[in-house]
């Protein structure tokens, strides 16, 4: 008999692939030939525009950024022929409430796409402010957006969140580019198993060790970005990521199944 394909699920679209990645920070820019290996080797079902810059130069979806590597969608978008990609519109680097909902409404005139992952961030780009995530997701939840907000590890927040309509949280294992991995792993498992919705760990991952400890603590998906530019192998980083993620997730399985 043919075992069953542990998918995951948001907003009731299905997702085999538990691996999720960006393009780099500001000075790292990548080749069209390296981000079109980094898609193809983490075999990843979803694909993040940016709308950070001069939203006004925008007259369509090849003109959105992937991530900062200095690519657009248009130089990518021949390659993804092969394979239906879930659009994910990133309010990256905002730093109020109305400037999150507009990059997501301007990202969704142009893709068409309602999967937002929403963020607003501190001054410092570190971390979220849980209460501006918060006051940003029941507008755009309110506007029938598809809400996955980046909140700092709070359960109360993560359950407000939930209880607000969110289709998945995405919560900080630690500060963004901190490379500290998850630093509190006992609310970090209980924030997964407290609220329905898929969580996804994000910031500070430095390594395999990192999403292993994050999907046995009960994490539907894992988030990299900054990771990728730190290994002179960013491929082979990929290709260890998605075994620590499935053991990470077999495990955390197992221990669910063990203590029944």
């Amino acid at each position: 008999m043919k075992a069953r394909q542990d998918v995951w699920i948001i907003n009731g679209k299905h997702f085999t692939s538990r691996l999720l990645h960006c393009f780099g920070n500001v000075n790292d820019h990548i080749s069209h030939e390296s981000a079109i290996n980094f898609i193809k080797h983490s075999e990843t079902d979803f694909l993040t525009i940016y709308t950070q810059g001069n939203l006004d130069t925008i007259s369509g979806l090849d003109d959105f950024p992937i991530g900062y590597s200095g690519l657009f969608f248009k130089d990518l978008k021949n390659f993804f022929h092969d394979k239906e990609y879930t659009i994910l519109v990133n309010t990256n680097h905002a730093l109020t409430v109305k400037d999150a909902v507009k990059r997501a409404e301007i990202g969704f005139k142009y893709s068409k796409s309602k999967f937002i992952k929403l963020e607003v961030l501190n001054h410092q780009f570190t971390k979220p402010i849980n209460r501006k995530v918060i006051e940003a997701s029941k507008i755009l939840l309110e506007r029938s957006f598809i809400v996955m907000p980046l909140i700092n590890a709070n359960l109360s927040d993560a359950k407000k969140l939930e209880k607000m309509g969110c289709s998945a949280i995405r919560v900080m294992m630690s500060d963004i580019g901190s490379k500290k991995g998850l630093i509190n792993k006992e609310l970090f498992a209980n924030i997964c198993s407290s609220v329905r919705v898929p969580i996804i760990a994000e910031g500070g991952l430095s390594g395999p060790e990192d999403a292993y400890n994050a999907m046995i603590a009960g994490a539907s998906a894992v988030l990299t970005n900054k990771a990728l530019f730190c290994y002179k192998n960013p491929l082979l980083l990929i290709e260890s990521l998605k075994k620590s993620i499935s053991a990470g997730r077999q495990a955390f399985i197992c221990n669910q199944k063990r203590k029944k």
